[in-house]
């Protein structure tokens, strides 16, 4: 099932390996970061497929995913 997903203007989207970078892990992690989300075992965004070997995740989720991590780890 295809997604058609509509971007605005200023929403900017990361290739695996910018958000890894952001992470500061390895592209293989973002990976299994976004199968581990996929299969409801955590909470990392999910990524938009734009084109058959396009795929690309949304800065905002990115972000709000750090700020659920440093949340989580200053309880």
């Amino acid at each position: 099932m295809t997604e058609t997903v509509l971007l605005s203007a200023n929403m900017q989207l990361l290739d695996v390996k910018e958000v890894a970078g952001l992470l500061r892990i390895h592209p293989r992690s973002i990976w299994r970061l976004a199968a581990q989300g996929e299969a409801g075992q955590g909470n990392f965004p999910r990524p938009l497929r734009i084109g058959p070997k396009t795929i690309r995740w949304r800065l905002s989720d990115v972000q709000a995913y750090l700020t659920c991590l440093a949340e989580e780890s200053g309880r």
